[in-house]
């Protein structure tokens, strides 16, 4: 029997959204606003500290959320779209196919996927615990 969906992971669940679209959004702009970012004393935003950090927040909350939430209600449609983020993260951050400054459009797509992924389990919880 399914156990109802706690306040903690509804809250985990849009953090883990809005931290996803947040690095989605971090790195479409980030190119763009290079040198604004620099000329206000915000240079430390682009710096790969920042991202990494970023980057590992979101891990950890995707990992913990959407395996409970797949190993409770047994659907993978959140684990793929999880998946799929990761896969762009380390295409992003390990420079695969070649592709000269692909890092902004893989590390954008993974944010929006994993964003998606966090969306779908919060749907998912609120459809099996509606009853």
């Amino acid at each position: 029997m399914s156990q109802p969906q706690t306040t903690e992971t509804r809250t985990l669940d849009r953090y883990g959204m809005a931290l996803s679209i947040g690095c989605a959004i971090h790195c479409a702009v980030l190119p763009i606003a290079m040198g604004l970012l620099t000329a206000t004393g915000l240079s430390w935003i682009a710096g790969p500290a920042f991202e990494w950090a970023i980057l590992a927040c979101t891990i950890m909350i995707g990992s913990k959320q959407l395996i409970k939430s797949f190993v409770q209600h047994r659907n993978p449609m959140s684990l793929y779209f999880f998946g799929a983020g990761l896969i762009c993260f380390a295409a992003a951050k390990l420079e695969w196919f070649g592709i000269p400054n692909n890092e902004a459009v893989f590390m954008t797509a993974g944010g929006l996927s994993v964003a998606m992924a966090h969306f779908k389990n919060l749907r998912l919880c609120a459809c099996c615990h509606a009853h």
